[in-house]
């Protein structure tokens, strides 16, 4: 799961990612703005189980953000966010991005950028505890529910011409059946990142400013027996 962070089996991310823990030397450029996805290590997978560091990241991941916007983004006490801000720096999850005077000029903003996706695989998640499990679970749905909350004020839920893609599918399963669904999901996420990248490729090589804003929301739970 995407804290920003998906959990995927750790097959996979041998085989489909930098080493676990792996940061970026340096800030992206202009021509690669897309954050970089790895998995993270247990350690780092820990420090960033905390529920408002969750919800930083995933403010982040779609664009700067100083801690003054990040606080009104997710609802939190300005001087908690700045704590939580320092932290992810701290870890190499986020770096500055430029800093802008406001307030006459008197007061110096920070704007910070995530320079990472995080994501968990098994060997990360299975660090956390069942508390720290729920708050990065539980972070990342009010950020879905606010993202559609979001789209529905702003009228752009639906698109013009009601281009959009909606799936509910209720269904019994085995346990294989679960973990065959789990995959298939783990599959089109990074399906999902390989497009984002060769969009930011093309757009570097000359090609037109990517300009639809897009959310993509995947959910696999389970539900109470139907009556």
């Amino acid at each position: 799961m995407e804290a920003t962070a998906v959990k995927t089996d750790s097959d996979a991310a041998n085989t489909a990612a930098s080493p676990p823990g792996a940061t970026p030397a340096s800030a992206p450029s202009a021509a690669d703005p897309t954050p970089k996805v790895d998995f993270v290590s247990p350690q780092l997978a820990a420090a960033l189980a905390h529920p408002t560091r969750v919800a930083v990241m995933g403010v982040l991941v779609e664009g700067p953000a100083s801690p003054r916007q990040l606080a009104e983004a997710i609802d939190e006490p300005l001087n908690n966010v700045t704590y939580h801000v320092k932290q992810l720096r701290d870890l190499g999850c986020i770096e500055l991005d430029r800093v802008e005077r406001r307030a006459g000029g008197r007061v110096l903003e920070r704007f910070y950028r995530a320079s990472q996706r995080a994501y968990f695989d098994d060997d990360a998640w299975e660090v956390l505890s069942n508390q720290e499990r729920l708050g990065v679970l539980w972070s990342i749905v009010r950020l879905m529910s606010k993202d559609i909350t979001d789209a529905m004020t702003a009228g752009t839920f639906f698109g013009d011409d009601y281009d959009i893609h909606l799936t509910r599918s209720p269904m019994s399963v085995d346990n294989e059946g679960w973990e065959e669904i789990a995959a298939l999901l783990n599959r089109s996420t990074k399906g999902i990142f390989e497009i984002e990248r060769r969009v930011q490729e093309r757009h570097a090589a000359g090609g037109a400013e990517p300009d639809i804003h897009t959310k993509v929301q995947m959910l696999q739970f389970r539900s109470p027996t139907p009556r």
